[in-house]
């Protein structure tokens, strides 16, 4: 059975390929690589999954992260694909993701 450091350590290593991924870009840049848009996609979905289990397991410990937010992002994500702001998700791996790091490290 998967535990609390497994899915900490998969949203972890999400957030680290998103940040790989767009290093040195900005918004036209992401906005016109379709690869790394998807791909970043991919892992914000993988992100809001490990976030709903995470939070099955365990609700007192995370209370300053969004669960909520980030499993309607993933649904989002996953059900409503094609429209899909480039600039919300641009604007969640600017602001959102590095919060959501700190607070995974603890």
């Amino acid at each position: 059975m998967k535990d609390v450091r497994y899915y900490e350590y998969e949203m972890l290593h999400a957030i680290d390929k998103i940040e790989r991924y767009t290093k040195d870009m900005d918004l036209g840049a992401f906005y016109d690589d379709e690869k790394t848009f998807d791909a970043c996609c991919m892992q914000l979905q993988h992100i809001g999954e490990c976030g709903i289990k995470l939070l099955s397991l365990t609700s007192n410990d995370y209370k300053n992260i969004p669960f909520s937010e980030m499993s309607g992002f993933r649904n989002r994500i996953s059900h409503d694909y094609a429209w899909i702001d480039e600039e919300i998700v641009w604007g969640s791996i600017l602001y959102s993701l590095p919060e959501l790091k700190k607070l995974l490290k603890g």
